[in-house]
């Protein structure tokens, strides 16, 4: 029984999420280039994988 609390225990330590801090608005009265830049620091930001590489 105490290895099995012990593995449950583990298991949602290591399963939690991490939270960005960096929040994003895309609202509809952007201007293109605005629009452009935040789209770059969201890119730059995110955690998935470059697929160019």
């Amino acid at each position: 029984m105490k290895k099995l609390s012990i593995l449950v225990l583990l298991l949602t330590i290591s399963c939690s999420s991490v939270q960005t801090e960096k929040k994003i608005n895309f609202s509809k009265d952007l201007t293109f280039e605005e629009f452009k830049t935040n789209l770059k620091v969201y890119v730059d930001n995110s955690e998935y994988p470059n697929i160019d590489e």
